[in-house]
């Protein structure tokens, strides 16, 4: 076989999870065909990751970047998002060793993936992202993650007309917990949420970071709503309904976050949180091929042990779980406070 064939090779042994056969071909090839040594450290990684080392597989992917910055343009299919990915040096991040809720030191490398891999890859990340486990919480966290995380250029993405009943659905059942209706909805999205709102006749408010979602909110659509950051956001009232629908993995210190919505909680009021779950029946079946271990928007992936703790840490009581119908892999939560 000449080296591409084995290299093939290697990779027909590694989709039918021959590990260790297929390592010991990318070892070979790694030693003797210099061209392809790259590509070998690419694929090692991968497995070094499938096989519980992923500090190992953090070296091996940044070797493979490095050595061959377009590495994406051989290894991506055609019609991959990232093919034109090119590295261009490590960028400055930030580094946390200490799990973000039980504030644990002892949190170990779990997972390594390349962000590349996944589509809608935004290049002022550093390509490779490594998550860190506590095993005092069950909670998994990014060991390292840029200070400012949303770039935002794109155009605001239309409403998805299937998550109106969705919410709809929603109301109803905060509604059994809920006293009152006036609702407020941390990062308002393309809008699904606070469209369905209005047409129940829910008196909502919504704020996001992104002002390119707020726009549309307010000038296309005639929502209330308002550029802000939930941290920072200081309004004048409480609310009896807190809509948190996939924020709460984007937030760098998700104590602060969850401490900010009880004090906007009113007291007859209930929290509505889904956020994925990276101990769900989904993610487990899925293995290394969930996409969520590849998102680099989220710096934060719980279990529901976990997210308990954090309810309950900051005031809250957890009243009903269930597993989402639109994300695969996410847990849908309303609590009440305690």
């Amino acid at each position: 076989m000449t080296p591409i064939e084995l290299f093939h090779k290697a990779d027909e042994l590694m989709n039918a999870d021959k590990l260790e056969q297929a390592a010991e071909i990318y070892i070979e090839l790694k030693n003797t065909q210099k061209p392809l040594e790259a590509f070998c450290d690419y694929r090692l990684a991968a497995i070094s990751n499938h096989t519980g080392d992923p500090l190992a597989a953090y070296d091996l992917y940044y070797s493979a970047f490095s050595a061959r910055p377009d590495i994406a343009s051989n290894l991506y299919g055609s019609d991959h998002p990232s093919r034109s990915y090119v590295f261009g040096g490590m960028k400055e991040e930030i580094e946390t060793e200490a799990c973000p809720l039980c504030g644990n030191a002892d949190a170990v490398p779990k997972w390594c993936y390349p962000l590349p891999e996944a589509s809608g890859y935004n290049s002022f990340f550093n390509p490779v992202r490594l998550w860190n486990y506590c095993g005092s919480c069950h909670h998994m966290f990014a060991r390292h993650f840029p200070e400012r995380l949303f770039i935002y250029n794109d155009s605001p993405r239309s409403p998805n007309p299937a998550f109106f009943s969705y919410y709809s659905g929603v109301f109803d059942k905060i509604g059994r917990y809920a006293q009152g209706t006036s609702l407020f909805e941390v990062g308002i999205g393309a809008c699904e949420c606070l469209l369905a709102a209005q047409e129940v006749g829910v008196d909502a408010f919504g704020i996001d970071v992104i002002d390119k979602h707020v726009i549309m909110a307010r000038e296309k659509y005639g929502l209330n709503a308002q550029t802000a950051d939930f941290i920072e956001y200081q309004p004048d009232k409480q609310y009896d309904i807190i809509i948190m629908g996939d924020v709460i993995e984007h937030v760098s210190d998700p104590v602060m976050a969850m401490k900010k919505a009880h004090s906007l909680l009113s007291g007859d009021g209930a929290l509505w949180v889904s956020t994925p779950n990276f101990d769900s029946a989904f993610s487990i079946a899925s293995g290394h091929n969930d996409a969520m271990k590849r998102q680099q928007y989220h710096l934060n992936y719980f279990s529901r042990h976990s997210f308990f703790s954090l309810l309950e840490k900051c005031g809250f009581v957890p009243v009903d779980y269930s597993i989402s119908s639109h994300y695969n892999g996410s847990m849908e939560v309303i609590a009440v406070k305690a």
